[in-house]
C-alpha cells in the first residue's frame, strides 16, 4: 500500500447532531443497538482478537457514483488487506473463495458471534415476521482493522451483496470512559457508520458506534464504514442468509432483488403522493419539504 499521504480529513458530525438527525426520521431497514455486547466481555476478548489478527488480501471493486468525494474513493480491483476472515461459506463470496479462514480467530470470537446471531435473529424476525428465518447461516464473518492509510481508512458506500439477506457490524474498540487504558480504549478520529434509506426520499443516518454497539442491516441497504483520519478502529462483521439452500443461491438473489424493486416502487409512490400533496397545498411547509 502507498502510505505517503493519509486520506483527506472530512467533517464528522458530533454525536448530538447525529442523534438529533436520527430522531427526526425512523429507520425502517436497519437498527443500532447500544451496548449489545458488554464492555466486560469486550475487554476480555479483544486482546485475543488483536493477537490472532492476520489480515488476508482480497480483491475489491467499488466505483459507486454516489460515494461522497469528501470521503475518498476505492476503484477497480483494489487489494483490500484490512480483514481477518473467520468463516467463508462455499457460496459466501467470489472474492473470498481463496481465503484460508482463521480458526484461532473464530474460536476467540465464538461468544461474540453467538451474541450477534441472537440480536440479529430477534431484530430480523421483528422486521420480517416470526417465520422469516428458516435457517440462519453465517456466509462470512471477519474482523476488520481500519487505519488512516489509503484503502485502509474505511469502507465507502456499498451494499453487502445480492445474496446476503442481512448483516451486522459490531464495534470492538473506541473510548472506554469507565476503564481508561483498557484493551478496547483505542482512540481514533472520524469513523462511525452511515446508513442510507429511502423514506420515501433518501435519508442518511450517522452513528458514532461506541464499543459494544451493534448495527443490524437488511439486504440492499446502502451503508459505509466512515473513514478515520487518525488512530485505529476495529469492528466485527457478519453476512447472513436466513433461508439458506446452496442449490438455490440464484433463486435467493432473485428474491432479494424482487424485494428491493418492490420497496423502491413503494418509496417512489410515497414520494409521488407527497409531492402531489405539497403542490396542492399552495406551497411547501417545513414538514412537507420535497427531496430532489
Amino acid at each position: 500500500h502507498h502510505r505517503d499521504s493519509p486520506p483527506p480529513k472530512r467533517s464528522i458530525p458530533s454525536q448530538r447532531r447525529a442523534m438529533s438527525h436520527i430522531e427526526s426520521r425512523t429507520p425502517r431497514r436497519h437498527c443500532v443497538r447500544s451496548g449489545a455486547v458488554s464492555m466486560e466481555q469486550l475487554r476480555e476478548v479483544f486482546p485475543k482478537i488483536q493477537s490472532h489478527f492476520e489480515p488476508q488480501v482480497v480483491k475489491y471493486s467499488n466505483t459507486n457514483p454516489h460515494i461522497d468525494k469528501a470521503d475518498g474513493e476505492h476503484g477497480e480491483s483494489i487489494e483490500w488487506k484490512v480483514s481477518c476472515y473467520m468463516e467463508v461459506a462455499e457460496d459466501g463470496g467470489a472474492m473470498q473463495k481463496h481465503v484460508s479462514v482463521s480458526e484461532p480467530m473464530r474460536e476467540v470470537c465464538a461468544p461474540l458471534l453467538a451474541r450477534c446471531d441472537e440480536v440479529f435473529s430477534e431484530w430480523y424476525r421483528g422486521l420480517h415476521g416470526p417465520r422469516s428465518i428458516s435457517k440462519l447461516v453465517r456466509l462470512q464473518s471477519f474482523v476488520t482493522r481500519y487505519r488512516p492509510f489509503p484503502q485502509e481508512a474505511g469502507l465507502l458506500r456499498h451494499i453487502d451483496g445480492a445474496h446476503v439477506d442481512g448483516s451486522v457490524i459490531l464495534a470492538l474498540s473506541g473510548p472506554d470512559p469507565s476503564a481508561p487504558g483498557s484493551p478496547v480504549d483505542i482512540s481514533f478520529e472520524g469513523g462511525g457508520v452511515t446508513v442510507w434509506e429511502r423514506q420515501p426520499e433518501e435519508v442518511s443516518f450517522s452513528y458514532p458506534m461506541h464499543p459494544g454497539d451493534l448495527c443490524t442491516l437488511d439486504n440492499y441497504v446502502w451503508h459505509q464504514g466512515n473513514p478515520i483520519v487518525a488512530g485505529e478502529r476495529w469492528s466485527l462483521v457478519i453476512f447472513y442468509q436466513t433461508r439458506y439452500n446452496k442449490q438455490h443461491r440464484l433463486a435467493n438473489i432473485v428474491l432479494n432483488m424482487a424485494k428491493e424493486m418492490r420497496l423502491n416502487a413503494q418509496a417512489d409512490e410515497e414520494l409521488r403522493q407527497k409531492r402531489e400533496r405539497a403542490d396542492g397545498g399552495g406551497g411547501k411547509g417545513p414538514d412537507e419539504a420535497v427531496g430532489p
